[in-house]
């Protein structure tokens, strides 16, 4: 018995696929032909179309003579890729793009960007063989699913920049102009996308690296087993405001200084790892390591409940009287942290 519901799942799964490809296609014949083709009665064909717009699948519009559907406001894809020769901006275009039409221009331009940024690092970065992309959207919110079966990118930016640890690779990342390949990439892309989106994921190996819009700065969060490869997931609520020109226009510099990259926001908190205060030199030159790529530099001490000697002296004083050209600005600083600073500045020649 079990075996022939089972059946009859996966019979109606096919009819509703092929009920979800022909509105997509906008093509109402490809519905009208559902009953030859699968050979059911058009009462059973309506049962389908019903519940696909009780789920919001589709929608229905006319009589019942005339009808014709849409796509509802529930949209769902998933489709894997072989990644050798893969270009990102067709899986984006004939394959995905229907589940962003009629979105605000604000929250398109955001999808696409973050969509072919995300899937193209697994195309040039991962190694792997395949991706799987997937995506949902409701009347609420989009979520995006990129998963590849690489070398898994906190390993990968470790092995190549000669990384003591897998979680500086997350410090690294979370500054940005981050990037392997150099002749090929800018390093922009996580960095902006992480904070085009209202809640942004990178997993790989046992550590997640997490951006949450405004509310919090970037975190490491270890979990309990390893996951191949590297998987990205985004969301974004569809009501949102956030419009991706001024995202990077709040880290870029002025037409003078050719609307570079030149701000960034570094999370102090990273560089802690677990039972550790920030009380040493080598833990402030990890927080400084490529910050001469930038002119503007916040450092982030949300989180940080407290500065030793040496760190502030590192930072402060060492690194600002060496780099007279780099502003460094801390923010979210207690007031244990701010007299520490003040101590630090105090000492310079």
């Amino acid at each position: 018995m079990k075996t022939k519901d089972l059946g009859k799942t996966k019979r109606s799964r096919l009819i509703r696929r092929y009920l979800l490809n022909a509105v997509k296609a906008d093509n109402q014949q490809m519905v009208h032909d559902i009953p030859e083709i699968f050979k059911v009665s058009r009462q059973t064909v309506h049962s389908h179309l019903s519940a696909l717009v009780a789920m919001g699948l589709l929608v229905a519009h006319g009589n019942t003579r005339a009808r014709i559907y849409g796509l509802g406001v529930n949209r769902y894809h998933i489709q894997r890729y072989p990644l050798e020769k893969l270009r990102e901006s067709d899986v984006y275009s004939q394959d995905f793009s229907f589940i962003f039409k009629d979105l605000p221009n604000n929250i398109e331009d955001i999808i696409h960007y973050g969509f072919t940024e995300m899937l193209n690092n697994a195309i040039d970065h991962s190694s792997g063989e395949y991706v799987v992309v997937s995506t949902e959207k409701t009347a609420d919110y989009i979520e995006i699913y990129i998963s590849d079966n690489g070398e898994g990118i906190f390993n990968h930016i470790a092995r190549v920049m000669n990384l003591g640890d897998p979680r500086e690779s997350i410090l690294e990342l979370s500054k940005g102009k981050l990037t392997t390949d150099p002749d090929n990439h800018t390093g922009q892309g996580i960095f902006f996308t992480s904070r085009t989106f209202d809640s942004f994921y990178t997993i790989s190996g046992d550590l997640i690296f997490s951006h949450q819009g405004d509310k919090t700065p970037d975190w490491i969060h270890h979990i309990d087993r390893e996951n191949e490869g590297t998987s990205v997931f985004m969301k974004i609520n569809v009501n949102s405001t956030r419009i991706l020109a001024e995202v990077f226009d709040a880290f870029t510099g002025t037409e003078e200084e050719d609307y570079a990259f030149n701000t960034t926001v570094v999370p102090v908190k990273l560089v802690l790892y677990e039972g550790e205060k920030l009380v040493s030199r080598s833990q402030a030159k990890r927080i400084l390591n490529r910050i001469e790529k930038f002119n503007i530099v916040h450092l982030d001490f949300e989180g940080v409940d407290s500065i030793g000697q040496a760190f502030a002296d590192e930072v402060f004083r060492v690194f600002v009287r060496r780099n007279p050209h780099i502003t460094i600005k801390p923010i979210h600083t207690t007031n244990t942290i701010d007299r520490m600073i003040i101590a630090a500045k105090s000492h310079q020649d």
